[in-house]
C-alpha cells in the first residue's frame, strides 16, 4: 500500500461517489480536518484524476456509472498500490472477501458515521507512515538511530529514551530543515489534537537534550524547535 504524503502536508483523498449529496458531505467533513479532497462521479473519470491528483487514499463506492467499482479497483491497483477504502451498501461477507482479495484495504458498509470514516482513513495513513519509518538507520554527528529497533546510540553507547522521546527525535532527524511548533510535535507523536498550551513538549525536549548530552536541538524563539 503506497503512502506518499508528508505528514505535515494535506493528505489527498479521492472520493469516487455518484451520489452528489453523499460526496459533498464527505468532502465538507474531511476538508474541515485539513484533507485535500477531490470527487469523481463515475468510473470513467477515476484513473485520469488518480494520475494527476496522486491521492494517498481513495474512497470507492461500488455502484458507480459506466464502470463498476470492482473494475475501477483493479485498474487502481494495477496502476499503483494506493490505499483504497470501499464504501458500499452490500453487507455480504463474500462481497467483502472478494474486494479485499482484489486489493481493497478496508470496507465500510453504508450508511456509515463520518467520524468512523475519518478514523479508518487515519488508521491507514498511520500504517503507511509506520511502513515508511521501518528499516531506517539515521546518523547525525555522533548519533545513530535504528528506528525499527527503537535504539539510539551516541558514540556507540546506547541512550535510553522513552518511546515518545524517540518519536520526537525521529521527526527532527527526518526533517532537518523544518522548524516544528509544539502543535506539530504533539499532534504527530500523540495523534491527538493539541488543544491548549502545556509543558508536555518542553519536558520531553529537555529530557532528550539531557540524555543525549549533545547540542543538536535548537530552540527557535516564537516558532518551536529544529535540529541544528
Amino acid at each position: 500500500m503506497l503512502c506518499k504524503g508528508d505528514i505535515f502536508m494535506k493528505n489527498k483523498v479521492l472520493v469516487v461517489e455518484d451520489d452528489e449529496q453523499i460526496a459533498n458531505v464527505i468532502n465538507l467533513y474531511l476538508s474541515k480536518y485539513n484533507y485535500d479532497v477531490k470527487v469523481a462521479s463515475d468510473g470513467l473519470k477515476v484513473m485520469d484524476i488518480v494520475k494527476i491528483f496522486q491521492p494517498e487514499i481513495i474512497l470507492l463506492d461500488l455502484m458507480i456509472p459506466y464502470k463498476s467499482g470492482d473494475e475501477v479497483l483493479k485498474e487502481i491497483k494495477n496502476y499503483m498500490d494506493i490505499a483504497v477504502i470501499v464504501l458500499s451498501a452490500k453487507q455480504s461477507t463474500q462481497v467483502k472477501v472478494d474486494l479485499l482479495t482484489l486489493g481493497a484495504d478496508d470496507y465500510i458498509v453504508k450508511p456509515f458515521d463520518l467520524s468512523e470514516l475519518k478514523a479508518r482513513i487515519e488508521s491507514l495513513l498511520r500504517r503507511c507512515n509506520n511502513q515508511q519509518k521501518a528499516n531506517e538507520l539515521i546518523t547525525y554527528q555522533n548519533l545513530v538511530m535504528d528506528y525499527e529497533l527503537k535504539i539510539v546510540k551516541v558514540n556507540d553507547k546506547i541512550i535510553k529514551l522513552s518511546l515518545k522521546e524517540i518519536e520526537i527525535l525521529h521527526l527532527f532527524l527526518s526533517y532537518p530543515n523544518k522548524v516544528f511548533s509544539k502543535k506539530n510535535l504533539y499532534e504527530s507523536v500523540w495523534n491527538e489534537e493539541y488543544a491548549y498550551e502545556n509543558d508536555t513538549i518542553n519536558t520531553h525536549i529537555s529530557n532528550i537534550r539531557k540524555k543525549l548530552d549533545l547540542d543538536i536541538i535548537e530552540t527557535v524563539w516564537g516558532m518551536g524547535y529544529k535540529i541544528k
